[in-house]
């Protein structure tokens, strides 16, 4: 016999010998694993469930040069699947700084988008008090042309998909740190005497924190 095979053999003894150890040790059955908690055996998943919100602050990159701070207010619900599995939906609102000015024919223009919000679907993976997690969803924002004597505004639909990364400080208060992007595609705004595009798809780096109701 290989040594490699002799290696997987004694490997499989102690595995089918552990249980039996440990029932002797604890008496029957062995207690769970409980992550760090409090609650034996209920995984790390379960104490993300529930609903929470928070403020949240960040900076958005846009096409066009349409750049700017936003900042506003993020709600959301997490139920657990499993011991580590976390699924759930949120919904946030912004306010936002993002704006761009270009001379036309010797007359400014300003481009900007005011406001966004977005509801959207969320999956993460709990390892203990850390959760790093994907999401996306329906997004919305204003698209704005003012200039030549006119202001020309509509609202965007268009999707978000991002990734983040959620801590637990305590057993109420959590912070994360993520990356979105939401995508609208471009518009032609009429303003003054000629036609001006803009887009006000974004990519924003953000934190934020929340407290678990």
């Amino acid at each position: 016999m290989s040594r490699v095979t002799s290696a997987f053999a004694l490997l499989a003894a102690l595995a089918a010998t552990a249980p039996a150890a440990a029932a002797d040790l604890y008496g029957s059955p062995a207690p769970a694993a409980s992550y760090g908690y409090s609650e034996s055996g209920s995984g790390p998943a379960a104490q993300w469930t529930g609903a929470y919100a928070g403020p949240q602050v960040g900076y958005a990159w846009g096409r066009n040069g349409v750049h700017g701070p936003q900042g506003g207010i993020y709600a959301g619900v997490n139920t657990a699947v499993g011991s580590n599995i976390v699924v759930g939906a949120e919904a946030e609102v912004n306010v936002s700084g993002q704006e761009r000015y270009t001379v036309f024919n010797s007359n400014l223009v300003k481009q900007s988008s005011d406001w966004n919000a977005n509801v959207r679907a969320r999956a993460g993976v709990a390892f203990d008090k850390v959760m790093p997690y994907a999401t996306v969803g329906v997004a919305f924002a204003d698209d704005t042309v003012k200039g030549l004597g006119a202001n020309d505004t509509t609202t965007k639909v268009g999707y978000v998909v991002g990734m983040g990364v959620e801590g637990r400080l305590t057993d109420r208060i959590s912070v994360k740190g993520e990356l979105m992007h939401s995508g609208f595609g471009g518009t032609d705004h009429v303003v003054g005497y000629t036609t001006q595009h803009n887009d006000v798809s974004q990519t924003v780096v953000r934190t934020g924190a929340a407290y678990k109701f």
